[in-house]
């Protein structure tokens, strides 16, 4: 079985990490049953679903090309 950390965070949405894969998954790539080892309880975190899109200062000054609908 491969060893998981399972995450929550502060909107409530949870998130399993893989901390170290088993032999089979490295010889087959194949999900095994998950074996889970530690929780984190992220409170002061929001997962990437949930957390404002930020870019970067230089962002508009990229000129992007116009989408055309049809």
């Amino acid at each position: 079985m491969c060893d998981y950390t399972q995450r929550e965070y502060s909107c409530g949405h949870f998130r399993w990490i893989a901390s170290k894969w088993c032999r089979d998954y490295t010889m087959t790539h194949k999900r095994c049953q998950p074996n889970v080892t530690h929780f984190e309880y992220r409170a002061e975190e929001l997962c990437g679903e949930c957390k404002p899109k930020e870019y970067p200062p230089w962002e508009n000054l990229i000129k992007r090309p116009k989408q055309q609908t049809y």
